[in-house]
């Protein structure tokens, strides 16, 4: 199957409009309300905002002014590592990184600036001043009642939506086709965020809105409503095809979240093929699935006690040397039998996955669980608050960042996703999302590459970091690698796992030097 860039799917679009329906193009570009005219689609719903059209221009873009420069005097362990630490603009940054790793990324995870309604870092060109927001709104730019708007009304959201926007619309093109992306983000901007990956990820793709109950406490800043415990986390599937389900370790769950995931106490055993557990019943406990309803899963089974083998039989059927498991009678005072879980072919098929066991009533069919150690991932995540204590540790007690993500939610999240392989952060924040990576692959011998990508902002200044020498962001998170690394190997001596990264910054073309 042919995989098109969405530049190349907007030229054939452009190229068979051409053909086909030339009067909706204007000077080479589509004409959307003519498309729509002409295709009888006068009423439709489109989230749309000030300065939208600009950025979907800016995500299409090519960046030819600047390149990845590699900075060896920053980099860590860098002669074997595939791990990538980016400095500089990340929409510039996933631009750039489109060439080399279109296509190939699993997960992706960020934790954007949550709107408070402060000016953003990002200040990209098409971000709108005030006066433009007031001039395409109708308002008035002076006065109170502007700047009350401006502070509480929908004008807030503009510059938040256009910073956001091209970021996930040019990350999509790095997603590979069985990608998930995960999405931190605060009550403020869930709602246009679901809308803008609706439109960028399509609605289809749609995989959950976890809740991540992070301070149980609960924190009240508004002066009124109840207190907030929680925090949104938006999953989308680069296609839902694709997708698997989530899991999580159960001994992870059980100690991490004990408020979500309790029991799972198994009985294991052991067999030819490793060890297993004592999984259900193989009877369909719902009365719905019946002779009537699944004939074809009517049936018996036989089990020879001294040899092990399984087979299958019709309902009436008896076997020599075997004892004989009947359907489950139905309760439902209509029907005769319950169905059985599972079909005939698939028992001949995998016989070895059954086991059968005495009960006070003579013998049970059970299914054995070979990866009795993982259970599906709920989608409400408790017990886990965000990562202050975490990150002050490795700095001596010392805090110099705001609201860091903790690891075990880092690890939680692109632990759930099977057969993971290169995980980008491109608001990286402290590197919460390196050391998760590192510690995962340190725990379970996986082979995940993390790419950071973080602006080097200013830290805030009450945090004493600028006091202790850190200029920026992008050093602290540097050095939290660093140290992630040392406490790694301090906990898992004997670990065998990526502990390197290479540092680029995003820097214009005649400074040298690239990815």
């Amino acid at each position: 199957m042919r995989n098109y860039s969405d530049n190349k799917k907007r030229e054939l679009l452009i190229s068979a409009l051409e053909k086909y329906l030339p009067e909706t193009l204007t000077d080479g570009e589509i004409n959307f309300d003519t498309l729509r005219e002409t295709l009888g689609m006068s009423e439709y719903y489109e989230f749309t905002w000030a300065g939208k059209q600009s950025v979907r221009r800016e995500a299409d873009a090519p960046v030819t002014h600047r390149e990845l420069k590699y900075i060896p005097e920053k980099s860590f362990n860098p002669d074997n590592t595939e791990n990538i630490y980016i400095e500089g603009d990340n929409l510039d940054a996933l631009k750039l990184l489109r060439s080399d790793y279109g296509g190939k990324v699993k997960v992706i995870y960020i934790d954007p600036p949550y709107n408070t309604g402060n000016k953003l870092v990002y200040n990209d060109d098409f971000s709108l001043t005030n006066r433009e927001l007031a001039e395409m709104s109708g308002r008035r730019v002076k006065g109170p009642r502007f700047r009350e708007d401006l502070k509480k009304g929908s004008l807030i959201h503009t510059n938040w939506l256009n910073m956001i926007y091209p970021r996930l619309k040019v990350s999509r093109e790095l997603l590979a086709d069985n990608g998930i992306i995960f999405i931190s983000i605060g009550e403020r901007e869930i709602h246009n965020l679901r809308q803008i990956c609706d439109e960028i990820f399509g609605a289809e793709n749609y995989l959950n809105q976890l809740i991540w109950v992070s301070n149980i406490t609960g924190r009240q800043i508004s002066g009124h409503g109840a207190a907030k415990t929680y925090e949104y986390i938006l999953v989308y599937a680069k296609d839902i095809r694709c997708a698997c389900s989530f899991s999580v370790d159960i001994f992870f769950a059980r100690n991490k979240m004990p408020d979500a995931y309790k029991g799972f106490k198994k009985d294991i055993r052991e067999d030819e093929r490793g060890k297993f557990a004592v999984g259900d019943t193989l009877y369909n406990h719902n009365r719905k699935f019946n002779e009537e309803t699944r004939p074809n899963l009517v049936f018996s089974i036989f089990y020879n006690p001294l040899t092990g083998e399984i087979r299958t039989g019709e309902v009436n059927d008896e076997i020599e040397g075997f004892i004989k498991l009947p359907p489950h009678p139905n309760g439902d005072g209509i029907h005769k039998y319950h169905a059985w879980r599972w079909s005939k072919e698939k028992i001949a098929r995998e016989s070895y996955n059954l086991i059968v066991l005495p009960v006070k009533k003579g013998y049970e069919i059970y299914t054995r669980v070979r990866n009795f150690n993982k259970t599906l991932l709920k989608d409400l995540i408790t017990n886990i608050s965000n990562g202050d204590k975490e990150l002050q540790k490795l700095f001596g007690d010392k805090k110099y960042f705001d609201y860091p993500k903790s690891v075990d939610l880092i690890k939680l999240l692109i632990g759930s996703v099977k057969e993971n392989d290169i995980v980008l952060d491109f608001f990286s924040g402290s590197s919460t999302t390196a050391h998760a990576v590192m510690e995962l692959n340190a725990e379970d011998g996986g082979k995940r590459k993390f790419i950071l990508v973080q602006l080097p902002e200013n830290p805030v200044s009450k945090s004493g970091a600028e006091r202790a020498g850190y200029k920026n962001i992008c050093e602290i998170g540097e050095e939290r690698i660093r140290r992630a690394v040392e406490k790694i190997r301090k906990d898992n001596p004997n670990a065998v796992f990526d502990d390197g990264f290479k540092v680029f910054e995003v820097a214009d073309k005649n400074a040298g030097g690239n990815i």
